[in-house]
């Protein structure tokens, strides 16, 4: 058969097949009229944020593969009559169809990250209805996405906000909650913030954020919490009074923020459009924008690249911010001490890159490549690469995990592709142990002051485990907790005594006892937390 023969008959099956789907019951409510808005918001925002976040804004194709208008509609043709391969998943990139597309979102795609999105096993956390889906289907197929994404400085400055005075706000704690035992957790879809005593354990007060508050960073002094929300809001919060103080709109989507040690400036990632925007931390009112268009990609040519984590370094190495280019595979280090704030860059990091972290000295930086299944060890100061650490598949290790044991350094990283946290000696970069765990996670804790390492295994089939295990080698498993639906984010309080951990699906936060690992509270005025961040992390330095 020739190449075009072949062309054609992929075509035929296709069609063959979504006939015979659209028959079965796996294909009951295609016939659904699209709905206007999905979880409460434009369609369009939502394939942008959603789909986009492992599908690249512009479809192209990150973790998940190309999904642009042409490949859904034509393929991607390998110019001798065939289809090419995905890097991504290793399957040619056919044409699909309506229903194809809806089967694939309502249902996702078994031994992958793709997520079912018709059940409540989704990213979101609540199914969406067949009206949805098909809104989704729709958009997917009759619109292309954007060649390029706006934001500019004149729009963030027009949307800076002054929500309370400095003048107005108190000088000490206006409440009796321990300002340096506070914890902030997102509560994902209610554009809000919960605070909590960590002390008592009680929720102290809900307060105004962005979408999906993702990132949070604190003064140098634990006074202002500043929180990052995936829609680009940056919300500055008073935690003498528990009231935000100001906001601007730096972005359409983003991710990443760090604060200087000197509580300066504030330095923020953002997926769209792909930049970095640097803001004085008291005023919010924008410094700096690094733009990350048309750059060099890892794989060739160029690439619009999101910015997907920003880090601070110490004045003793730095004074600096890291930028990680999650599609160009490069890492740039910002200089913020000197004027016009220098920019210096090295490449070949990895592919696809995403979470990184620094070594307590700040002289090593450790940088997770979800496609190339390593972590990146930087040289902060040279910006040489010192090694590929291959930890397994999709590494994720949110805000890192370092402690100290018997004189070695450890750090780890669970992943997104296989259930297990991978540890290596953070000066030797050997690794050094593995603790298995039912499924893939995301995030693992430690710190100097915690009797154990604590890392969870959110993803199916085991959403709801919580892996304790000790700090030196073997590693061994203490306990795993098994409690709730969906649990996640394990964060220490101020003096590490206890453990606080999200139930994203049944809506609390259990707290543990960090020396017997039992659960001592359970914090129920909380709605579809997620991340928890103690404001002790302002005084902490094991992974930042």
């Amino acid at each position: 058969m020739s190449s075009s023969g072949v062309r054609t008959a992929v075509g035929t099956v296709l069609v063959a097949l979504a006939a015979a789907f659209t028959a079965a019951p796996v294909f009951a409510g295609f016939d659904a009229k699209p709905a206007e808005t999905i979880n409460g918001r434009p369609v369009k925002a939502f394939v942008s944020s959603e789909c986009g976040g492992c599908h690249n804004p512009k479809r192209t194709g990150a973790t998940g593969p190309n999904i642009t208008q042409q490949r859904l509609r034509e393929g991607i043709g390998d110019g001798e009559g065939g289809f090419k391969t995905s890097k991504i998943t290793g399957r040619p990139l056919t044409p699909f169809n309506e229903q194809a597309i809806f089967m694939t979102v309502k249902h996702g795609r078994t031994g992958t990250s793709m997520p079912a999105w018709g059940t409540d096993s989704n990213p979101i956390g609540k199914a969406l209805s067949d009206a949805e889906i098909r809104a989704v289907t729709d958009y997917l197929w009759n619109n292309a996405a954007p060649k390029r994404f706006y934001w500019s400085r004149e729009k963030m400055e027009d949307s800076l906000e002054v929500l309370v005075p400095k003048s107005e706000q108190p000088a000490e704690p206006t409440h009796d909650h321990p300002v340096d035992n506070l914890l902030l957790a997102t509560e994902r879809e209610y554009f809000s913030v919960a605070v909590i005593d960590g002390d008592s354990f009680e929720v102290v007060s809900h307060l105004k954020a962005g979408a999906r508050a993702h990132g949070y960073t604190f003064s140098p002094d634990g006074r202002y919490a500043y929180n990052l929300g995936r829609d680009g809001w940056l919300y500055k919060y008073d935690l003498y009074s528990l009231k935000p103080v100001r906001r601007i709109r730096l972005g359409l989507d983003a991710r990443g923020i760090a604060i200087s040690d000197d509580g300066r400036y504030i330095m923020t990632g953002m997926y769209i459009p792909t930049q970095a925007v640097m803001v004085d931390a008291d005023t919010l009112e924008p410094v700096k924008v690094i733009d990350t268009h048309g750059v060099a990609a890892i794989t060739g040519g160029k690439v619009d690249s999101r910015i997907c984590s920003v880090n601070d370094v110490k004045p003793s190495v730095g004074p600096y911010f890291l930028l990680a280019l999650k599609e160009a595979g490069q890492i740039w280090r910002v200089n913020y001490d000197k004027p016009g704030f220098p920019v210096k860059k090295v490449g070949n990091v990895g592919k696809i890159l995403h979470d990184g972290f620094l070594r307590p000295d700040n002289k090593v930086f450790f940088l997770a490549s979800q496609n190339s299944n390593h972590v990146a060890a930087l040289d902060v100061e040279t910006m040489e690469i010192l090694a590929k650490i291959e930890t397994g598949t999709k590494p994720h290790p949110g805000p890192g995990a370092v402690w100290r044991e018997d004189g070695v350094e450890y750090a780890a990283t669970p992943h997104i592709g296989e259930g297990k946290n991978v540890i290596w000696n953070d000066h030797t970069f050997e690794l050094v142990g593995e603790v298995p765990s039912g499924g893939p996670g995301l995030f693992v804790r430690a710190r100097e002051d915690m009797k154990y390492v604590w890392f969870d295994s959110v993803f199916p089939p085991a959403s709801n485990e919580i892996t304790v295990h000790e700090r030196k080698p073997p590693f061994k498993v203490v306990k795993r907790i098994n409690e709730g639906t969906m649990t996640l984010h394990p964060e220490p309080d101020a003096d590490g005594s206890h453990v606080f951990v999200s139930d994203w699906k049944e809506g609390v936060i259990r707290v543990y006892d960090d020396e017997t690992l039992e659960k001592v509270a359970t914090i129920t005025d909380v709605r579809t937390p997620t991340g928890i961040f103690s404001v002790s992390r302002a005084h902490h330095h094991e992974g930042h």
